[in-house]
């Protein structure tokens, strides 16, 4: 009888232990290593809101009317790359601006602009000068970017062609996502 009762105690001690147990995970989370990647946020909507935040800081402009151009957005640490996140940057905001009412020049389609293969296309400042008279162009829309561990952050700015004083500028980040992740590494 006494080998049962201390049988009975240890079926009941273990059952308690492992509810004791379950009940302890609650308050004592394990870390959940199967978690997916950081959710994208929407490129284009954020690329909109730097456009429109550029052109809220100079409402002048548009009545000039004078066109503008835009180069790729650049890996800050190494002015001379861009991505695919930076090409893709710098053609939406330049939508958005056409979006309302300025004239874009095409600068891919220019030969006096520096176009690095499989990088987009880079502001050279006598490419610029030269562009800003052949076509009156006010204004150049350029950008950097910067990779972090959870973020990209972003730097887009409204340069003053005829001699580079910045006009406008705004900052933003972008979560790491998939899409994101990809876009960098795409040359």
């Amino acid at each position: 009888m006494k080998t049962r009762s201390i049988k009975h105690l240890a079926a009941v001690l273990l059952i308690a232990f492992s509810l004791g147990i379950v009940g302890c995970a609650r308050w004592f989370p394990v870390p959940d290593t199967t978690r997916s990647a950081a959710a994208d946020s929407d490129l284009i909507l954020n690329s909109y809101l730097a456009a429109d935040a550029l052109l809220d800081q100079v409402p002048w402009l548009k009545a000039r009317r004078q066109p503008l151009l835009t180069a790729s957005f650049v890996n800050v640490n190494s002015l001379e790359n861009s991505s695919g996140m930076g090409r893709m940057i710098a053609e939406q905001i330049a939508s958005r601006f056409a979006q309302q009412g300025f004239t874009m020049i095409e600068v891919k389609l220019r030969n006096n602009l520096f176009i690095k293969e499989n990088a987009g296309e880079f502001v050279l400042s006598r490419s610029v000068k030269d562009i800003s008279e052949d076509h009156n162009v006010a204004a150049v829309i350029a950008g950097t970017y910067v990779v972090g561990r959870r973020s990209i952050y972003v730097n887009a700015r409204l340069i003053r062609a005829a001699d580079s004083l910045i006009l406008a500028a705004y900052d933003y980040s972008l979560p790491l996502g998939p899409d994101t992740r990809a876009l960098l590494a795409s040359q």
